[in-house]
């Protein structure tokens, strides 16, 4: 069993769903769902989104952290100016700062919405072949490569200058 499949199992069992409850709240078969939870297959981006409506911690099954850890940023008082180097200035920094993340990742979700949708649609074959969608998924996996490679590099550089 995979950790997302252990976890997976977890989350199924603390909202006290049986398999067979699971897999239909994220539009699966039974069969399905054992596998997902065995580690046999992955489960896709639909079914995660799915699950997630009915309270499953998808961060935790994924990423193996709980998203109460994740989602508030805590913020620690900032000292008043002239204590330990700090002005109002970088207090107001701060807010703006964990503001902004929260923006983000409610930005993502939306993000991982709009993606579960393309790909329930990609599946039902609700498409004409001249719609060059894959000439449309290229750009947009190419824009996705490059936001992932600057957000990276701008974390990694804020942390490196932080310590």
């Amino acid at each position: 069993m995979n950790g997302i499949g252990k976890r997976l199992k977890q989350e199924r069992k603390r909202l006290k769903l049986t398999q067979s409850a699971l897999g239909a709240i994220g539009g699966v078969e039974a069969n399905a769902q054992g596998h997902y939870e065995s580690g046999q297959r992955l489960p896709r981006a639909d079914y995660l989104f799915r699950i997630a409506a009915a309270g499953v911690d998808i961060s935790r099954v994924v990423t193996g952290i709980d998203s109460h850890n994740r989602m508030e940023v805590p913020v620690m008082p900032v000292p008043p100016a002239g204590r330990n180097g700090y002005s109002d200035s970088e207090d107001n920094s701060t807010e703006s700062v964990v503001k902004i993340i929260g923006q983000l990742r409610q930005s993502l979700w939306v993000t991982a919405n709009a993606l579960c949708e393309v790909t329930r649609l990609i599946d039902s074959r609700e498409l004409n072949n001249g719609d060059h969608v894959e000439d449309h998924l290229r750009v947009l996996q190419g824009d996705a490569d490059m936001f992932v490679a600057l957000a990276l590099a701008r974390v990694h550089k804020a942390t490196h200058e932080t310590h």
